[in-house]
């Protein structure tokens, strides 16, 4: 019986080189595509990179972003949700509620202890129908319905939201009955009537899917930029470093801008997998949501109606980006911010590692860098109008604020030139100052 060798993880990568050897095709004679085609060799042979860089933000995102949704949906993880009816004349109501809320009822009598079932978990919310509900009513005065809930729980905030929408919409009912039995309109006790639109750059109503759009893919571009290849970038200069490899490459008869470059091209072909991965990972994120939970659950009444005029589910993904514009223009254009984030980040990463004599001395370098630059970055979904503007001049801010005008306003070409000369500029500074870095020759032998 003939045994055979285990497969290492880089037999696949070996086999694939010799086979274009056999076939007579070879690389070309330049230096910088010798040291990128070393660089993704030797990072391909791990099939961790692949499962980090593709498979991981594809299957993980979807489930960070949607998990806590089905957990406060009441359509999928319905409230319990108990009722005590004190007042026997308050049942049409009781009905109501139940017949309306999406939730698991239970019916308690007045003795129920309703604080110790919420703190122990048993119930979600208490609602409590004193007694004389009916006959306040029936007099013309006011009653009362009780919620007893815990305000650090959202599902619990979420079920007194639905039920207190029941109870008012039959109070306006009876305020109704009431007018009319005087010969008045329901403009004698609601003088004044708020109506709401939504302002928008392109004019057109924001749905669901933009906002979660305009939430998630411009801190997805920041993150990217400073954990997206960084650890390809660590390992390419800190970790040949302390495998003392580099030597070796550097005293080679090879320009060292050109040993830079092609490390650069590397981290571009594996920045751009990984672009393509988290793009692909947040809109499947926001597909599961529109899949999993109605979004009229989660939006403005306006949103809501919007998202289903246009219909829920995948084919609702195109909501993402504002009408009237092209997915596919958009989409390019994000990809080429995702881009222009991740060579940012991995310059930084350079600049940082060429100090180093570890792989762990320098993600310490590297984690003070980013740690500031993320803070910024962060505040990118949630910042004022009055600050957007200085935001596009902050180093990856300003390719998170590229990504967010290109799905708030793609049609404000002074916006996305300002944010997208400035990312460039912030790449263009940091490649220069880790290709001066990179030929000191006190930082990279010292």
């Amino acid at each position: 019986m003939r045994l055979r060798r285990p497969r290492s993880g880089s037999e696949g990568v070996v086999r694939f080189t010799r086979g274009l050897a056999d076939l007579g095709y070879s690389l070309p004679n330049r230096p910088w595509l010798v040291v990128a085609w070393k660089e993704l060799t030797e990072s391909l042979r791990d099939r961790r990179t692949i499962i980090n860089a593709v498979l991981l933000p594809m299957i993980l995102m979807p489930i960070a972003v949607g998990l806590p949704m089905l957990f406060l949906s009441p359509k999928t993880s319905p409230p319990r949700i108990a009722i005590v009816p004190t007042d026997p004349g308050a049942l049409p109501l009781v009905e109501r509620i139940t017949s309306e809320v999406p939730g698991n009822f239970t019916i308690k009598t007045p003795g129920f202890n309703a604080t110790d079932a919420i703190l122990k978990g048993l119930v979600d919310l208490v609602v409590v129908i004193p007694e004389g509900f009916s006959a306040n009513i029936s007099r013309g005065g006011s009653a009362r319905v009780v919620y007893l809930y815990d305000p650090y729980q959202l599902k619990s905030s979420t079920a007194m939201g639905l039920v207190q929408g029941v109870v008012d919409e039959y109070s306006r009912e009876i305020l109704s009955e009431r007018l009319r039995s005087l010969n008045l309109s329901e403009e004698f006790v609601e003088p004044i009537r708020a109506v709401s639109y939504q302002v928008t750059a392109t004019g057109a109503a924001a749905t669901a899917e933009s906002m979660f759009g305009v939430m998630l893919l411009p801190m997805m571009v920041g993150v990217l930029a400073i954990t997206g290849a960084s650890s390809f970038a660590l390992d390419m200069i800190a970790g040949e470093r302390e495998r003392r490899t580099i030597e070796a490459l550097l005293t080679a008869p090879v320009r060292r801008i050109s040993i830079l470059a092609g490390k650069y091209v590397a981290l571009t072909v594996l920045a751009a997998v990984m672009g393509v991965s988290t793009m692909a990972s947040v809109v499947l994120s926001v597909g599961v949501m529109a899949v999993a939970v109605p979004m009229e659950e989660l939006v403005p009444p306006q949103a809501a109606q919007a998202a289903e005029r246009a219909g829920t589910g995948l084919a609702s993904l195109s909501k993402i980006f504002p009408q009237g514009t092209s997915p596919t223009v958009i989409l390019l254009g994000i990809g080429a911010a995702m881009l222009l984030a991740a060579l940012t980040g991995n310059a930084i990463v350079v600049m940082g590692a060429s100090f180093a004599k570890s792989f762990k001395e320098a993600q310490q370098y590297v984690g003070a860098i980013t740690g500031i630059m993320v803070l910024p970055m962060i505040a990118v979904p949630y910042a004022p109008a009055r600050l957007l503007g200085p935001m596009r001049f902050l180093p990856i801010t300003s390719v998170a604020m590229l990504a967010r005008d290109l799905i708030v306003n793609p049609g404000d070409v002074a916006a996305l030139t300002t944010s997208g000369l400035a990312s460039v500029v912030y790449l263009v500074a940091f490649l220069l100052a880790s290709a001066k870095l990179f030929g000191r020759e006190s930082v990279v032998f010292d």
